[in-house]
């Protein structure tokens, strides 16, 4: 009983300590002129200059939290988690403050993926037969597993849009990961999901609605790191063979529900790259075709688009695990078409945008007044074939 009072321990400690943090952090940032400032990019949605140092109050409320509550013996790696998390953290700080080459801090993401993966044994080793494959040969499982971590820290940058969006899905995904962990049993795993979904929730007391500061690529890149370890450990604490005897698998298909539970980051950045390829631009270069984006010009606030976006993923969230006996595979065909048909409403709006904005072709007639071809000529196109039809009725 004990572990459960620890655990909404763990939450409201880091989210108290967030609260109180956030704010000498958005003064210290005005005194010393460190603002994410519009001006210098047409990208930018935000008006007005804003701090851009949240990223530290996360980290700080976070791992106070977790060495606090977190013991050896439950968590055992800790210490490399710790460490990379705290390499990632400052790769992240030096961008926000002056930008960072993108070949410096995909390397320093790659050593940081590479000290869990390699020294903490935390990678993947099974497909659960997708494409056909079971067990991953170490060979491939370290740089895949390595690969999958960069993917979801810079994944978890890419929705750090618009105001709020990132601290919800945040949310979303570790209250889900901590829920699932502590129904495992395994406490340590648990205690870290439910730190960082307290300090996310503190920081989003300023950060949702009209932003008084942001995340940063600091707490962005910190957030995915962890956010990667824990689906990482969910896939494999879930695999049949490496069950301890007598404690069964809460989660069937889990590599179709982790997907599932990060939907909103891995969607939208695999959405992106197939969108830039297919203009023949480089995967890399930043535009406006993002989920949130598109939500945006529909006409929706800030709020209303994280409104939305954190609801699509409690909603596949939910699907998963209602749907997890169905299999892997068929789950995972499930939450694409899910995500596609997602994507096909947006398609179908801009379609209509479209239609609706066209400007009519106009010409002017002998008095000067406008008559619309594209309408006159469809009356001509429909009597001709009237005609037509008539004249072959009456040949029969």
């Amino acid at each position: 009983m004990i572990e459960i009072y620890l655990v909404l321990f763990s939450f409201l400690l880091s989210c108290v300590i967030t609260l109180y943090a956030v704010p000498s952090l958005i003064k210290l940032a005005y005194q010393k002129r460190l603002f994410d400032d519009p001006a210098l990019e047409e990208r930018k949605i935000h008006k007005y200059r804003t701090p851009n140092l949240g990223g530290i109050a996360v980290l700080t409320s976070f791992t106070f939290t977790a060495c606090l509550c977190i013991s050896g013996n439950i968590l055992p790696y800790a210490n490399y988690v710790f460490a990379s998390g705290l390499l990632i953290f400052l790769v992240g700080l030096k961008d926000d403050l002056a930008a960072l080459n993108p070949y410096k801090k995909f390397l320093a993401q790659s050593i940081t993926a590479l000290i869990v993966v390699y020294f903490a044994d935390i990678r993947l080793t099974s497909f659960y037969g997708v494409f056909g494959i079971y067990d991953i040969h170490p060979v491939v499982s370290y740089p895949f597993s390595s690969l999958l971590i960069v993917f979801v820290i810079n994944a978890f940058n890419l929705i750090d849009g618009i105001n709020g969006l990132l601290g919800c899905v945040s949310l979303i995904v570790s209250l889900t990961f901590g829920w699932i962990f502590f129904r495992m049993q395994d406490y340590g795993l648990a205690l870290l999901a439910m730190s960082m979904a307290g300090s996310v929730l503190g920081f989003l007391r300023y950060n949702a609605g009209k932003a008084r500061i942001f995340m940063g690529d600091a707490g962005a890149y910190t957030i995915g790191f962890i956010v990667s370890v824990l689906a990482i450990q969910l896939i494999e604490m879930n695999n049949v063979k490496d069950l301890t005897p007598g404690v069964g698998a809460v989660v069937q298909s889990v590599p179709a529900v982790a997907i599932a539970i990060l939907i909103i980051p891995i969607f939208d950045t695999l959405r992106v790259i197939v969108i830039r390829l297919t203009q023949g631009k480089s995967p890399f270069m930043a535009d406006r075709n993002h989920l949130h984006h598109r939500l945006l010009d529909t006409g929706m606030t800030h709020t209303q688009a994280t409104l939305v976006l954190s609801s699509f993923n409690i909603l596949v969230i939910g699907m998963a695990l209602s749907f997890q006996h169905i299999g892997t595979v068929e789950l995972l065909i499930l939450i694409a078409l899910t995500a596609v048909l997602m994507n096909t409403l947006l398609w179908l709006y801009d379609v209509r945008q479209a239609i609706v904005q066209a400007p009519p072709l106009v010409i002017e007639d002998n008095e000067g007044e406008k008559i619309y071809q594209l309408r006159d000529h469809a009356r001509e196109v429909a009597e001709e074939a009237i005609q037509q039809y008539e004249e072959k009725q009456h040949q029969n």
